[in-house]
């Protein structure tokens, strides 16, 4: 198995998959064949990506939400 520097050379090296889903399989492919020092390098990344690709969905979920009209209505009654 490869060591623990070899593993970090070895992702770095990698070209960024094309999707951030992609990423997150390939990661858990390679937790499937990991040795136990590998464990905690591979899972920190795979955290990572994860934590990412919430980040992305909760942002398209709240742009998609203000774009429907009259998501903001104005609460206060008009002044006339």
């Amino acid at each position: 198995m490869a060591s623990l520097a070899q593993l970090l050379v070895r992702f770095s090296a990698m070209p960024p998959a094309r999707r951030l889903e992609d990423r997150i399989r390939e990661l858990c492919a390679h937790l499937s064949c990991a040795s136990e020092a590998d464990l905690v390098v591979i899972l920190s990344e795979l955290q990572a990506a994860i934590t990412e690709y919430i980040r992305r969905v909760e942002n398209k979920t709240s742009a998609t939400i203000l774009s429907f009209p009259n998501v903001l209505r104005e609460r206060r009654k008009p002044l006339t």
